[in-house]
């Protein structure tokens, strides 16, 4: 079951990480980065729905991770790991 904080709409890491086919680990780095709203509470992170779908909005399709800087695919000249 998700965990979700009606407050803010929060989701917890580990769904935001299922979402986007990518690891707990990279949603933190994308949270330190600025790609991602998110905040600690009693030593777990969560994010912010709204992030979230905003950052879904900026990806090649629906629930792919981020692109990549590196890599060359994608309109915004930065790349994928995975977007395809």
């Amino acid at each position: 079951m998700c965990e979700k904080s009606s407050a803010k709409d929060l989701l917890s890491v580990n769904d935001v990480a299922l979402d986007l086919g990518t690891t707990p680990l990279n949603v933190l780095l994308y949270i330190k980065r600025g790609q991602l709203a998110g905040q600690e509470i009693d030593g777990k992170w969560y994010v912010e729905a709204a992030s979230l779908e905003a950052l879904k909005s900026e990806t090649t399709g629906v629930g792919s991770a981020p692109c990549k800087p590196a890599c060359g695919h994608g309109s915004h000249g930065g790349g994928c790991g995975g977007c395809h």
